[in-house]
């Protein structure tokens, strides 16, 4: 015979939950820069911070019209919400054309308090098939660009005393799959730059995070393969491959004020894979 124990009614104070009509994750008057908008994840992350209150702006990479129209579609949206913004181009390996595009941008709109890197790509590609250039060109990408970015933006963010800055890094960091041996080599030194940055500059004001990302719709990988989509999805505990707007709420966790005592982390969001057997 089960034993009842009996539990008391939980009497809650009216105003336990009352935040007085603020809401934490308000960004109003914050100002994003989101380097590599223009990809499904970029965009959606630009356009959750755009609706928590953000104004935003984006880089592009290539003078090309398919690029200058997914900019301008972003940057349109953006202004929808009653944002503010701007779009730039710039070659994110590029010191010297970073800083100009940062201090364009603070003297035009407003200093930057959100930097989001989301430039992000992967060659899938046996490692004895790869050349040097190759490997430097994957690093290039995914991790010198966050590197320039972030010394850009993050020279100014301490010098203020506050920022809040979020990088996109593939669970690949530490999980192997066959041929993305030198795209998972260039996530273990985003996310070692992340740990250790964070560390450098949180006493700053300035907490330095990351999101790790699972496989997702509609970006580059493995996934684009139809029979490996079918074997992830199977394998994947949640069933499907993630949504850009999976990540939405927690970059906007992030960048907020909630997130004040949250640095050098990875969020990770990837329907639970890294946990699976």
């Amino acid at each position: 015979m089960a034993i009842q124990i009996p539990v008391p009614p939980m009497s809650v104070p009216d105003d336990e939950y009352d935040l007085g009509g603020v809401n934490p994750f308000d960004l109003s008057g914050r100002h994003a820069l989101v380097t590599g908008a223009i990809g499904s994840l970029g965009s959606s992350l630009a356009l959750a911070l755009a609706e928590a209150g953000a104004d935003v702006s984006i880089t592009t990479l290539r003078d090309d019209a398919e690029e200058e129209a997914a900019a301008t579609a972003i940057s349109s949206a953006v202004r929808e919400l009653g944002r503010n913004g701007s779009i730039c181009r710039v070659d994110l390996t590029d010191p010297k054309a970073v800083e100009a595009v940062v201090d364009n941008l603070e003297t035009d709109i407003a200093p930057f308090d959100i930097l989001v890197n989301s430039q992000h790509g992967a060659n899938i590609k046996p490692v004895l098939d790869t050349t040097v250039d190759e490997w430097q060109r994957e690093f290039d990408r995914n991790a010198t660009s966050v590197f320039v970015a972030t010394q850009a933006v993050g020279r100014r963010m301490v010098a203020r005393g506050y920022g809040r800055i979020v990088t996109l890094v593939s669970i690949l960091h530490d999980r192997g799959i066959p041929n993305a041996a030198i795209f998972g080599a260039s996530q273990g030194a985003v996310m070692g730059y992340t740990k250790s940055l964070g560390l450098e500059w949180g006493r700053s004001g300035v907490t330095v995070n990351s999101l790790g990302l699972g496989f997702f719709d509609d970006v580059p990988g493995v996934q684009r393969d139809e029979e490996v989509r079918a074997i992830l999805e199977r394998y994947i505990p949640l069933r499907r491959l993630g949504r850009p707007d999976d990540l939405q709420g927690a970059v906007v966790y992030l960048c907020s004020e909630l997130a004040a005592f949250v640095d050098s982390e990875n969020v990770v969001v990837d329907g639970a894979i890294v946990v699976h057997a």
